[in-house]
């Protein structure tokens, strides 16, 4: 179930880059801003947080094992006198 949630995670970040990739690409983002291209500027940032959120999609989906607690036998566990 994690590894449906994480794979369809994943594809929306990656679509989500490469929108932000093209519109970098069209030259459309706002006017300078204090001699700074804050549209470009914030287009970087979210890029890079999506691709941080991918590599941490994909540790916590396939690398890391999840921790499954056992249950242990408590009638065996139980000293009876």
């Amino acid at each position: 179930m994690l590894k449906e949630i994480a794979k369809v995670l994943i594809g929306a970040l990656i679509a989500e880059m490469i929108f932000f990739v093209w519109l970098i690409s069209q030259n459309i983002l706002p006017v300078n801003f204090w001699f700074l291209e804050i549209g470009f500027i914030s287009s970087i940032i979210i890029i890079l947080t999506d691709f941080t959120l991918i590599i941490l999609f994909s540790y916590y989906a396939w690398i890391r094992k999840p921790k499954i607690k056992k249950e242990k036998d408590i009638g065996a566990s139980k000293n009876i006198d």
